[in-house]
């Protein structure tokens, strides 16, 4: 039975060691933890990187939209353009045979 009291004593007394370290203040090592999760966190959530990959989603529209919009341009005035030919065509046609002269 002494046996058998001796090791309660040093489980009970290892108990009590375990939680008495739970009571202590932050080291540094806690702290620089924490400081490494928060920057993580602003990292992810609206920190530098998340609003740099927001800029280049604006960035992106930005130019797709641009780009859409001149390629509307340019196929306009290339339809015009055709239009014009035509035309410049039939007036020169015009004026080789003769037609629609006064």
């Amino acid at each position: 039975m002494r046996t058998f009291s001796k090791g309660f004593v040093v489980v009970l007394f290892g108990a009590l060691l375990g939680l008495a370290a739970c009571d202590q203040q932050e080291g540094p090592m806690e702290k620089a933890g924490e400081k490494v999760d928060q920057a993580v966190d602003d990292m992810t959530n609206e920190g530098p990187m998340e609003k740099a990959g927001e800029s280049a989603d604006q960035t992106w529209q930005d130019t797709k939209e641009a780009s859409k919009e001149a390629l509307d341009k340019t196929k306009q005035a290339g339809e015009d353009t055709w239009e014009k030919t035509k035309e410049t065509g039939e007036d020169v046609k015009d004026a080789v045979t003769g037609e629609n002269q006064n």
